[in-house]
């Protein structure tokens, strides 16, 4: 599978942009023109002037008295990278008058849901922000963070420096693009030592990273939760997608088994109308489910009921399984019966291995040892030190859950001391089940509350009893 970020990097570059008005590109001085583009909204008569081909020296400020105006919306082209190392044109619509500076930070943003499972990527880095950008006789000045100059090969520097000139140079007044970092003008840019110390063109680039002519297809259709039919969560025959990586897909076959046509693909975590159609094949159930291309099929295997707000069954009690759980590993007890029969899901600071219930039969007292991941290192990093499956996982979550001070919520994620935000505390292959969050916080009073952790226990729903199918950790570690 292929493994792609999911980047939020718009919006710090939004946040970025200090004064100046609606025109301002952050700290330049210089001037700020942007090129002219044809809006399918145009404005009200009682705007204020258009700046955006202004010439003058400063940014106009508009009182704070002025009329507001609703912002025209523009179609623009960004160019992504395709599995092959291909410039891939798709457009956006914006309404920021900054046309310019908002086809870059879609360049940051990267590519949707939708775009990724086509194999589109980016090669700006997440962190990268846009500081100013300004149009003088055909050449754009494009001045980046020092970000933007960060990590990467030879492929990768070259693949955002053609993005962002094949990009900017989609606007009829922009030729050729110059390179500033943090408001200097470079000679080289990144360790790659590439020569930026003239304007760029399209002709430079399109050797080493050649233009696609169009977007490449998947082969069928790939539909996120807009493009199906309405559902409505809490119905009894509606399903949410799951265990599928965010980079991945699940398959929409014309007949149930995995050798018919594919008529479509369906992003993770969408929820989806079920017929009724159920049919065995081989060990696996399938489900007839409702498309935008009629009915389909899928592998139940990838479906679990969509209640709402992914609330429990009533009459269950998740606390109590995770309770007999933590009791059954303190004893060296085996514990698969409370597991899943599709198997158990470890998210340790990475994506999500999965463990078969044969493969949990006397896991506890095994010696065999697994690099899991770490919130500080990179994953083939040598300082990561190999641990059993008990030392790693179950006894460091029997400890939490053991502690005094310990929290336990239901279907609550909690932001940890350091502020990393809860919607990345659960992997995309576990969203959609229900789960019990095992917060455990900081002991240590020299690290004033940061040497916290939690365990997300996530449940599946299977002939009437809750069986764990996901452990999550989430922590800082001193």
């Amino acid at each position: 599978m292929k493994r792609l970020l999911a980047l939020l990097a718009v919006v710090l570059a939004a946040a970025a942009c200090g004064g100046g008005g609606a025109q301002s590109e952050g700290p330049l001085t210089v001037p700020t023109t942007e090129p002219a583009v044809t809006s399918s909204t145009a404005p009200a008569t009682t705007a204020a002037p258009d700046t955006t081909t202004s010439e003058s020296t400063a940014p106009t400020v508009p009182a704070t008295t002025s009329t507001t105006v609703t912002p025209a919306t523009a179609t623009i082209t960004v160019y992504f990278l395709d599995e092959s190392g291909r410039a891939a044109p798709v457009t956006r619509t914006t309404g920021e008058s900054g046309v310019a500076r908002a086809a870059v930070a879609a360049l940051i943003d990267g590519p949707n849901r939708s775009e990724s499972a086509a194999g589109l990527s980016t090669a700006f880095p997440a962190d990268s922000l846009v500081l100013g950008i300004r149009v003088e006789d055909g050449t754009a000045y494009v001045d980046m963070s020092l970000e933007f100059a960060g990590g990467g090969g030879s492929a990768s520097v070259l693949g955002r420096l053609a993005q962002l000139v094949y990009t900017l140079t989609e606007f009829d007044s922009i030729d050729r693009v110059r390179l500033l970092l943090d408001g200097e003008q470079i000679e080289t840019f990144s360790g790659e030592g590439v020569d930026v110390s003239r304007p760029l063109a399209r002709d430079d680039f399109t050797g080493a990273v050649p233009i696609g002519d169009e977007r490449p297809s998947t082969g069928a259709p790939t539909w996120d939760q807009d493009d199906l039919p309405t559902v409505r969560l809490g119905d009894p025959d509606v399903y949410r997608v799951v265990l599928v990586a965010a980079d991945d897909f699940l398959n929409v076959r014309r007949t149930a088994g995995a050798d018919s046509d594919i008529v479509g693909r369906l992003l993770p975590g969408v929820a989806v109308e079920a017929t009724g159609g159920t049919q065995r094949v081989g060990s696996s159930t399938w489900r007839e489910i409702r498309t935008p291309a009629g009915s389909g099929w899928v592998n139940g295997f990838y479906l679990t009921p969509a209640t709402a707000g992914e609330a429990f069954p009533g009459g269950t009690d998740p606390v109590r399984v995770v309770s007999d759980l933590v009791d059954r590993i303190q004893a060296g007890r085996d514990f698969t019966d409370l597991v899943s029969s599709r198997g158990l899901w470890v998210a340790h600071h990475a994506d999500p291995i999965r463990f078969k219930t044969d493969d949990l039969k006397g896991i506890l007292a095994s010696n065999d040892t697994y690099r899991w991941g770490s919130n500080a290192l990179e994953p083939d990093s040598p300082e990561i030190t190999p641990r059993t499956f008990a030392e790693a996982v179950a006894h460091r979550l029997a400890n939490a859950f053991d502690d005094p001070n310990r929290q336990v919520l239901v279907n609550e994620a909690v932001e940890g001391p350091n502020g990393r935000p809860v919607e990345f505390a659960l992997p995309t292959a576990l969203v959609g089940f229900p789960f019990v969050t095992v917060f455990d916080p900081g002991d240590d009073p020299q690290y004033e509350g940061l040497d916290w952790n939690s365990w997300i226990v996530s449940f599946s729903y299977e002939d009437g009893a809750l069986k764990v199918v996901g452990l999550t950790v989430d922590e800082w570690a001193p």
